[in-house]
């Protein structure tokens, strides 16, 4: 899901690192598949071997056809993939043209996946309020950082899912919301 003209690093390419980093992964988003729970985890020999017996007991009874997916999944480049990435790519550009510098929003302009996260700290509003209000005035629903931990209080997570015009529409209403409460602020 890594955008165009972006270049990926693994820490896993960093000797040094490499007995440090778990990578945890799924086809749930990279094909589009979230409700076949196929994953893997990568890592350390003996982080492996202590995660085999959760493993197992999680993977008990799962179906064999699951498995066949994954593999011809993770086999060769996903067509769902380079479709979502594109789509993903120019919305993400839409929310950052859109609300960049607009009442003091700042956005923090991915570079791959499905989300975009936008600073509403300068409108004096947590997350979680701004969020709260930009629904009931609004009708747009998004999720609060401080849903992700305290390091992105006062920030927004945009999905990038959504078809371009109702991404456009969505911006376009926060953008007046933010105004308006900077407005209302002085």
């Amino acid at each position: 899901m890594i955008f165009p003209g972006v270049t990926f690093t693994s820490p896993l390419d960093f000797e040094d690192l490499a007995e440090r980093v778990v990578v945890a992964s799924s086809i749930s988003k990279s094909h589009a598949a979230p409700g076949f729970r196929s994953g893997w985890c990568i890592g350390p020999a003996e982080f492996c071997e202590r995660l085999l017996p959760l493993s197992e007991t999680m993977l008990f009874g799962s179906q064999p056809f699951i498995s066949d997916m994954t593999a011809l999944a993770v086999s060769r480049p996903s067509p769902v993939a380079a479709g979502m990435v594109e789509r993903f790519a120019r919305r993400a550009a839409l929310v950052a043209d859109a609300l960049d510098g607009v009442a003091g929003l700042r956005v923090h302009r991915p570079e791959a996946g499905m989300f975009a996260l936008v600073d509403v700290r300068a409108t004096g509003l947590s997350g979680e309020d701004f969020a709260a209000t930009l629904l009931d005035r609004q009708k747009v629903a998004v999720m609060p950082g401080e849903s992700f931990g305290a390091g992105l209080n006062g920030w927004l997570r945009l999905s990038l899912t959504q078809p371009d015009d109702r991404t456009a529409l969505a911006a376009g209403r926060i953008a007046a919301h933010a105004a308006a409460i900077l407005g209302n602020a002085a």
